[in-house]
């Protein structure tokens, strides 16, 4: 993310969600041995990125620092496919 722009600027946003799509999609792919791409493909449907997205302002707007929104999606991102996997 850049540290140019405030976390809740539409590119901040956008810069957040990016880098939250892609850590998901590596931590993903190495635990359920799949390709990351394939899972970064996924997880970047319009679909995908506006529930990422609503999830990261939500936590913003629950007073997290973007670090803290950042992991917490993270964490429901993987959770979501571990649920879906099993």
């Amino acid at each position: 993310m850049s540290d140019s722009l405030p976390p809740d600027s539409p590119n901040g946003v956008a810069d957040a969600v990016a880098f939250i799509t892609s850590a998901a999609s590596v931590l993903i792919a190495q635990k359920w041995g799949v390709r990351a791409p394939t899972v970064h493909k996924a997880l970047s449907t319009p679909e995908a990125v506006a529930v990422t997205t609503t999830r990261y302002l939500l936590a913003l707007g629950a007073g997290k620092t973007p670090a803290e929104a950042a992991g917490d999606v993270g964490r429901s991102l993987l959770a979501d496919a571990n649920q879906r996997a099993a």
